[in-house]
This record gives C-alpha cells, sequence and structure tokens, in this order.
C-alpha cells in the first residue's frame, strides 16, 4: 500500500471518529432535562436554549470562511478543527459547570454557550468534509454521504452511551 493511500484512509478513519464525537447538538433531548432542572428553567427558556442551538448548529458560513482563507495543503484542516475544538471548549464547558453548580450563569449566557458549542460542529464537519473531498475527488458524493449520515446516528448512540453509564444511578447488588 503506498503511503498517500494509507494517509488518506487514515484520514478518513479519524474524521469519522471526530464526526462521532462531533454531533452533541444532536443529543439535546438526552441532557436537556438536567439543563432545565439544574437551572430552574421552564419549557419556553429551555426552547430559547434549543433554538440557540439550532442556529449555531446550521449556520456554518464562519468556518467556511476560515476553511477558504486558511492556506491550503495540511495546515487548513488543522486550523478549522483547532477553531473548532476552541468553540466546543468554550460552549460546552461552561454550560457544563452551570449545569453541574459550580459556575451558575443567567440564560443569556447560557444560549450563547449553546449557541458556541453548537457552532464547533460545523467547524468539525466543514474540515472534516473537505479533507475527505480532497483526499478522495473520485468519490466525492460517497465520502460525504459516509460523514453526514454516520454524525447523527453514531454520536448520538456514543453520547447515550457516556451518559448514561457516567449519570445514571445503577442498583448496587450486595
Amino acid at each position: 500500500m503506498a503511503s498517500g493511500a494509507r494517509t488518506r484512509w487514515s484520514a478518513l478513519a479519524a474524521s469519522a471518529l471526530i464526526q462521532c464525537f462531533a454531533g452533541a447538538s444532536y443529543c439535546f433531548g438526552i441532557y436537556s432535562p438536567a439543563l432545565k432542572s439544574s437551572q430552574s428553567y421552564d419549557q419556553s427558556a429551555l426552547d430559547a436554549v434549543a433554538s440557540f442551538k439550532d442556529v449555531g448548529a446550521n449556520v456554518g458560513i464562519l468556518s467556511g470562511l476560515l476553511a477558504a482563507w486558511a492556506p491550503g495543503g495540511l495546515r487548513r484542516p488543522w486550523l478549522v478543527l483547532l477553531a473548532g475544538a476552541a468553540l466546543c471548549a468554550a460552549g460546552y464547558l461552561p454550560m457544563w459547570l452551570a449545569v453541574a453548580g459550580v459556575a451558575p450563569a443567567p440564560l443569556p449566557l447560557v444560549c450563547f454557550y449553546m449557541f458556541l458549542g453548537a457552532q464547533a460542529q460545523t467547524f468539525l464537519n466543514t474540515a472534516n468534509v473537505i479533507t475527505a473531498v480532497e483526499n478522495f475527488p473520485d468519490r466525492r458524493g460517497t465520502v460525504i454521504g459516509i460523514m453526514k449520515v454516520q454524525s447523527p446516528s453514531f454520536s448520538f448512540g456514543i453520547i447515550a452511551l457516556l451518559f448514561v453509564s457516567s449519570w445514571s444511578v445503577a442498583p448496587r447488588i450486595k
């Protein structure tokens, strides 16, 4: 196997793994009850947070502009992925701290955190899809399908598994 073929296949595997963990906004229904109860939100406040999630997840203009502006070659996907990781940390970490009670935040700030966290998904998607399309120019439709189909389904399953195994109360057998 040639070095270039091995690199493009490993990049596809890494992109698929990133896509699996980049779909936290798809799993809003899993962690929204914890958000609602910890912050004492009513349903309209939770709907506002969900609206900011939807806007953040569906407006990928900034990620596309960064990908178009960044120099080509190996640096471009890394810049976009780094920006996505920074947005993910800037959004989901303070929201987790608010839910855990470590750093309570008012509703507008939680909405902003959700927007940032959901916006991270567009950066990760952009970097992964552009890399896959550039690595497989003869199979563009196939790799786009792989990247876009597996993101919501696998991420939902993985995040649900982590949530249930980490935060649910299991009966103890004595």
